[in-house]
This record gives C-alpha cells, sequence and structure tokens, in this order.
C-alpha cells in the first residue's frame, strides 16, 4: 500500500493526539526530604576544633617549666604559659592549678609560702609583677620594659598611675627617691627622669659601664627558708636583666 502525502499527514495527527492523552504525573517536590543533606562547613568546623583542641594539649605538655634560675625569663615564660592555656580554652581557676605543675625549684616554694594570698590566677600575675625588682647591674631601660610587659600581663587596662606605682616599687633604693620628688605623670616621663638621675649617678660615682656585683646576702648558703625569703634573681635577656623573687 502506498501512503501519500494526505495519508501521512493523517496518521501524524493521529498519534500526536494519542501522545497527548497520556498523563503524566508530575514529581511531588514538597515530599523530597532534605535530611539527608550535609552541612560540610560545619563538619570542616568541628575537626578544625578538635584539630586545635589537640594541638593545644601537646603544647601543654611541652611548655617549659620555671625555677627563677638566672637563666629564666619570667615575663616571656608567663607569656607563654598565657597564650598556651588560652588557646586550650582553661577557665582561670584551672589555669592556677594547672601552672603549679611547671613550677620547680625556688619557684616552687616561693608559690608554696605564699599559697594562702594567691587565689586566683590574676592575684598570681600581680604578685610576679611585684618580685619582679631592679638589679644592681641592670639598666633602668631593660628593667622598664620588662616591668611593663608584666604589667600589661596582670592587666591589659592598667592605669597609668598603676604602672607608675609598680615601676617605681622595683626600682633601686638609689633611684626611688629621686623619681618620686620629679612626680612622673605617664610611664614614658617615669623612664626619663629615672633614666637622667641614672646617669648622674654614673657620672658621681665614676661608672663607665656597670655597676660593681651585688655582694651576695646570704654568704653562708646553709640557711633555712620562710615565707619572707626573696627565692631567685634571674636575667631576662642577654643583657643580664634579672628578676628578684
Amino acid at each position: 500500500m502506498v501512503i501519500t502525502r494526505s495519508n501521512y499527514q493523517q496518521l501524524f495527527q493521529q498519534e500526536a493526539q494519542r501522545l497527548s492523552d497520556i498523563e503524566i504525573e508530575s514529581p511531588q517536590y514538597s515530599e523530597i526530604s532534605f535530611n539527608h543533606i550535609v552541612y560540610r562547613p560545619l563538619l570542616s568546623s568541628i575537626m578544625e576544633e578538635q584539630i586545635l583542641h589537640t594541638l593545644a594539649k601537646e603544647q601543654i605538655k611541652r611548655l617549659a617549666k620555671f625555677g627563677g634560675a638566672h637563666h629564666e625569663d619570667v615575663a616571656k615564660w608567663l607569656s607563654d604559659v598565657e597564650e598556651v592555656f588560652t588557646r586550650a580554652q582553661l577557665q582561670p581557676s584551672n589555669k592556677l592549678l594547672a601552672v603549679q605543675s611547671y613550677l620547680i625549684d625556688s619557684a616552687e616554694k616561693w608559690f608554696r609560702y605564699n599559697k594562702s594570698i594567691i587565689l586566683d590566677w590574676s592575684t598570681l600575675k600581680l604578685q610576679l609583677l611585684e618580685q619582679r625588682l631592679q638589679l644592681c647591674d641592670e639598666s633602668v631601660m631593660d628593667y622598664y620594659h620588662d616591668k611593663i610587659h608584666l604589667c600589661l600581663q596582670a592587666d591589659s587596662n592598667m592605669s597609668s598611675p598603676m604602672i607608675i606605682h609598680y615601676l617605681t616599687k622595683g626600682l633601686k633604693q638609689s633611684l626611688i627617691a629621686h623619681v618620686i620628688r620629679r612626680h612622673p605623670a605617664t610611664p614614658p616621663e617615669f623612664l626619663a627622669v629615672a633614666q637622667d638621675e641614672e646617669k648622674i649617678q654614673f657620672t658621681l660615682n665614676g661608672l663607665s659601664s656597670a655597676s660593681p656585683n651585688k655582694p651576695d646576702p646570704y654568704p653562708n648558703e646553709d640557711f633555712q627558708m620562710d615565707h619572707q625569703v626573696n627565692a631567685v634573681t634571674r636575667p631576662v635577656n642577654d643583657n643580664n636583666r634579672s628578676f628578684n623573687w
């Protein structure tokens, strides 16, 4: 049978009609569950938090112990401890408990004798600040910068009058009266006044470099310690800056 053009058009129209009569069900998007969706940023955040926590624990294990010896820098040590403890998300009360594991020798004895007044982490930092004294062979500049560092570690918002109080309290006895007479109003003014007096005293004493070595206050090494004893002195850097307990 030969299909003519008219027959072909008729068959095409019939097939098109048949297909148009077929009902196609549309998907019910409202029934699709989204419970399977994974929020990868959250997963990544949790993993990162776990990694950081693990790293912090490892850093806590590697923290250096502090004994107050001549080669130790209490300002740097305290800064390192604070940074690692904060990264490990330790609360202040737990910081005070944890830090006791890193005190040895004279520093441990000092803490034990003063434990009754060191009730929290902030008090510990203030007590360390109080104990930082200028040595006889230490320049005002070295003492000043180290004491400022400890002041800001103890209280990042410490006022200028309070900083000057701590700076003055730790000065050499030969400088204190002269600085008080000048009434410095800011830490930089304190530094300028103290350095001026330091230069005058060097000139009067005919000193061109360093002061004489500090005499040993305990020539007999066989002595008993009590809560009044200053445990150690230590330089803060290679310039022989020191820390008195």
